[in-house]
């Protein structure tokens, strides 16, 4: 999974792009065990991934910085294909 930043172009140098990687995280582990499936599941984009200092205690993993994408409903029945779009703080 990448967080990558846009790069401007500097001099001759040329700029790059920000990559941005959308991620199905486990929302409700019960119905993801019980159910499989995308059940559970809720779709978001890794803004950005670091460590806590280490005033913070020691955590052995990295985190996660993301911004939700709506919840998986029932797919579309003409494509068969889920549609979400970014979350909102009132339409979760």
């Amino acid at each position: 999974i990448r967080a990558i930043p846009e790069v401007k172009a500097n001099g001759r140098k040329a700029g790059v792009a920000a990559v941005f990687d959308t991620a199905l995280v486990v929302e409700n582990a019960t119905d993801y065990q019980q159910a499989g499936g995308i059940a559970g599941l809720r779709a978001a984009q890794v803004r950005t991934i670091f460590t806590l200092p280490p005033q913070f205690g020691s955590y052995p993993h990295p985190l996660a910085y993301i911004e939700w994408f709506t919840p998986l409903g029932q797919p579309e029945a003409r494509t068969g294909m889920h549609v979400v779009s970014r979350s909102t703080r009132h339409s979760r």
